[in-house]
């Protein structure tokens, strides 16, 4: 048994791995990745506190409504922007970044976009943004057009390098401070990462938050691509005031209000829903793109981007998961306690990992748990499916086996137990043997049919046989009309004397009873019934084409050899030893000493009697 359990394990272990290793590979299990970060960090990120020197100033729309009356319907004139930077150039903020495509001249207000230019002329620290179309290869401006311009990586282009831009058109390309605001969603949809760079065939154009911090003295990391830690409230995580507020404030001139942009790094960028440009991200599926920008700048600025766990760790941790469902099959053998210590290993495992995972986010590192769990999972349920497939033919075999012998539900007991293996079932042990035979039946068959003796005979074994396994008894064999019998084995217990002695007298009732039943010239029977009690060997007999559990001893012998003797005293009689033992239950009468084949001792004989 121990050694198909292990070649199963293995074959499972085995089949499991390589499709552990496939899964994480191939990344099976990524939309399940994504589910469960985005729901951890969609918790976490409110609990981590955003960047408070990064503003959003929101073209919301409140101030769609509220700037009608001073510039009209959006798109406003660019002379409002002006104004804006002008006014807020005043308190010496470090960034005001456009999270707005300034991509077609105003032909109906050219003053105000000449207005725009002059105070961008002067304005160092004002950026914008661009956006890099996909189009087909070779379509698109030439870069040689614009490449003294462009936010470039590498500068050493292929002359015939071309792409699809929209770039700030409105502004003079000598006053263009610019970077990508490309955003890309991952296969469901939902936008994790940024990336510090566009790149196609030959080019590489720097994003706008690795332009913007560039621009604030820092280094950006090695890698283009990564996950963006996101953090603050899920609708309004920085610091936002409405774009009417700080125009009107510039207008105003109010300084105490001004002086809040001091040292700020300032994004403008729209909220308003009608302006479509909402993104989908983890915390909010409506996320406006300025604090998707926003985001990406503070977790550059101050190196807190998540960094993940790659292909051997996410492989080492699967594999220990798997191990440690092998581990319960293996060293459990029964399959309830396999199947509790499992599902429990499971439990405790993706709770374990959820929480692991959940801290590592908060020092700024991610686990893809979703592929470890589903392949724990997977073995889980492997296992469980085998084992239990192992169980019922285990089962059923034991149930064609010792269900000849035992109540089939004593058999499942002593199967989920885990006894019904030779070293439990072998033993020397005490135990009290029952042999019952019909009087007269061989004279009755010679004066009747096969087929009515055999029936007759069937009927009646099936009456005295329920008796036996509801007395918790082992039925050990028919010899012809014969039935033996045995109490407390496999089943040990103190109470072997009581519980034969109670089968007899429950089997004298049926017997009388049942040949009530029958015609009157079948009733012409009786049985004879002999109990002993003593030491004997229990276990299996036989061969590998047949096996029985049975009882060998003296005890056997003398049992037998007393329900011989009833035939002249009384249907049932038991040995001295058998009386001592079930005397505190049981009245007997004492039927006399009597000589016994093969002993020399007299051997002292009872009838048992109900109180």
């Amino acid at each position: 048994m121990v050694k198909q359990r292990s070649k199963l394990i293995i074959v499972i272990f085995s089949m499991l791995a390589l499709i552990c290793l496939l899964a994480l590979n191939q990344q099976w299990f990524l939309r399940a990745d994504y589910y469960l970060f985005d729901m951890q960090i969609k918790r976490i990120a409110k609990q981590q506190v955003a960047d408070k020197d990064i503003v959003v100033i929101a073209i919301d729309d409140y101030s769609l409504t509220a700037m009608n009356k001073i510039a009209g319907r959006w798109v406003w004139p660019r002379s409002v922007h002006a104004e804006l930077i002008e006014g807020l150039n005043q308190y010496q903020p470090n960034i005001i970044a456009f999270d707005i495509l300034f991509s077609e001249k105003d032909i109906y207000r050219p003053d105000a976009d000449n207005y725009f230019n002059e105070v961008i002329a002067e304005s160092k620290n004002t950026y914008f943004s661009m956006l890099v179309l996909e189009t087909e290869g070779g379509q698109g401006q030439a870069f040689s057009q614009y490449q003294s311009f462009l936010p470039l990586v590498n500068q050493q282009l292929n002359s015939n390098a071309r792409a699809m831009l929209l770039l700030p058109f409105a502004i003079n390309p000598e006053y263009w401070r610019l970077g990508t605001i490309n955003y890309q969603a991952e296969v469901d949809g939902v936008g994790r990462y940024y990336s510090l760079f566009q790149e196609g065939e030959g080019w590489q154009l720097y994003s706008l938050a690795s332009t913007l911090l560039k621009a604030l003295g820092k280094e950006l990391p090695d890698k283009n691509k990564f996950l963006l830690n996101w953090r603050g409230d899920n609708h309004q995580p920085y610091k936002t005031y409405s774009y009417v507020d700080v125009y009107q404030a510039v207008i105003n001139n109010d300084h105490e209000f001004l002086q809040q942009f001091q040292q700020k790094t300032i994004l403008v960028g729209t909220t308003s829903a009608g302006l479509y440009d909402a993104r989908t991200t983890p915390v909010n599926h409506n996320f406006p793109g300025v604090y998707v920008l926003a985001t990406a700048l503070d977790n550059l600025k101050h190196d807190q981007h998540l960094s993940q766990f790659e292909f051997p760790v996410l492989t080492a941790i699967s594999i220990a998961l798997l191990l440690i469902t092998a581990s319960c099959f293996y060293l459990l053998s029964t399959y309830s306690f396999q199947l509790l210590a499992a599902t429990g290993c499971w439990l405790v495992s993706c709770l374990a990992l959820y929480g692991i995972n959940g801290w590592f986010i908060s020092q700024n590192i991610v686990i893809f748990i979703a592929a470890p769990i589903l392949i724990c999972t997977a073995g889980v349920l492997s296992y469980s499916f085998a084992f239990g497939y192992l169980e019922f033919l285990n089962r059923r075999k034991a149930l064609t086996m010792f269900g000849r012998f035992l109540d089939p539900n004593v058999v499942l007991n002593l199967l989920g137990k885990g006894h019904l293996s030779a070293e439990h079932l072998n033993q020397k042990t005490q135990i009290t043997v029952l042999f019952s035979d019909i009087r007269g039946f061989t004279q009755l068959s010679e004066q009747h049919a096969a087929n009515e003796m055999l029936t007759l005979l069937n009927q009646y074994f099936e009456k005295q046989v329920s008796v036996i396994f509801d007395t918790k008894g082992t039925l050990d064999k028919f010899i012809g009309d014969c039935i033996m019998a045995f109490w407390g084995a496999p089943i040990s217990t103190a109470y072997h004397a009581e519980q034969a002695i109670e089968a007899a007298l429950i089997m004298q009732d049926n017997l009388a009873n049942f040949k009530q039943t029958l015609p009157a010239h079948l009733r012409a029977f009786d049985v004879g019934i002999g109990i002993h009690s003593g030491e004997a060997i229990a276990g299996l007999v036989g061969t590998a084409q047949r096996v029985d559990y049975t009882v060998i001893g003296d005890v056997v012998n003398l049992a037998s050899r007393i329900e011989g003797l009833t035939k002249d005293h009384s249907r049932i009689l038991v040995s001295e030893q058998t009386m001592l033992l079930a005397k505190e239950k049981y009245s007997f009468e004492y039927q006399g000493e009597f000589s016994v084949k093969g002993r020399k001792a007299q051997v002292k004989l009872y009838q048992p009697l109900r109180r």
